[in-house]
């Protein structure tokens, strides 16, 4: 605060905003107001949109849940677990400063997303550029692996890797399809475990863990969803509102003709149209089918 006089003669009290924080917004709403995607790395570049896979919103609002310490995501592919991880990193290097980890299956892969989606996203998104120095720069703390920002530092890894995992204490960690992780890293035993035990002095560190499953009863993956409350999106049916998980046994077609596959309820059997996805979506829910 600081006493400004007027002409009036009266002195005005006027609030100093030079060194305001940053709005506190959830990440799917920081997303949406801060992250860009990059034309290399997306087919839609412009301004990040949640509306667009409406289910990530819960997903990543979740990590700002003070309940949450571990976010198990088991999908097929191609639904946005890496464009989660992004978005995650990005809200906390500028809303909410702290060190992170982020765990790929590889260092070669590890240096494939710093390059082909981390530094792109720093260079694209307003709120996020500058806030790690020009690798050029004399004393730039910026590598390929390692990413110094105020208030934290982004260590990428490989899970093959056990000098990259057996570093300085994180926050956050975010482990990239751990079922394609080795199941040792040398001779340090499992890097998924290695990774958390980086987060030990935290008492408000977050673990996110995402991964396509391969193989049953031995997926790293499944067994941290079975040992979650097993959350499954669900959208409500257009004709009946009756909420479900989509599932491949809802799908049906005239034998022969698979062109005449569409979408039936399993509540009222109503045949539902293409044209009706993204509407459910939009109106679909988390819900869980386990205790938490």
């Amino acid at each position: 605060m600081t006493n400004s006089p007027s002409t009036s003669g009266h002195g005005l009290f006027a609030p100093l905003k030079i060194a305001a924080p940053p709005p506190n917004l959830l990440p799917s709403q920081w997303a949406d107001e801060n992250r860009f995607l990059s034309q290399e790395s997306s087919a839609e570049p412009g301004r990040w949109r949640t509306d667009r896979a409406e289910y990530q919103r819960g997903i990543l609002d979740a990590l700002a849940d003070p309940a949450v310490e571990q976010l198990v995501i088991m999908s097929s592919a191609q639904v946005g677990k890496t464009e989660i991880i992004n978005n995650v990193v990005g809200y906390h290097m500028h809303q909410d400063a702290c060190p992170i980890l982020v765990v790929m299956p590889t260092l070669e892969l590890a240096e494939s997303w710093s390059k082909d989606r981390l530094a792109p996203m720093l260079r694209d998104s307003p709120s996020l550029r500058g806030l790690v120095k020009d690798a050029r720069s004399r004393d730039s703390s910026n590598t390929l692996l390692a990413k110094a920002y105020p208030g934290g530092r982004l260590t990428i890894s490989g899970a093959n890797s056990p000098a990259s995992l057996a570093s300085r204490p994180v926050r956050v960690v975010l482990c990239d399809e751990v079922d394609r992780f080795p199941d040792s890293a040398g001779t340090e035993g499992d890097p998924v475990s290695l990774a958390k035990k980086r987060t030990a002095s935290y008492w408000n560190r977050r673990i996110v863990l995402t991964s396509t499953p391969t193989t049953k009863g031995l997926s790293r993956i499944e067994a941290a969803y079975l040992d979650s409350d097993q959350r499954r999106y669900h959208v409500p049916c257009p004709h009946c509102d009756h909420f479900q998980p989509l599932r491949w046994a809802g799908i049906k077609w005239t034998e022969g003709d698979p062109s005449s596959a569409a979408y039936y309820c399993e509540e009222c059997g109503s045949q539902i149209d293409e044209g009706e996805k993204q509407k459910m979506l939009m109106a679909g829910r988390w819900i869980a089918e386990a205790p938490f």
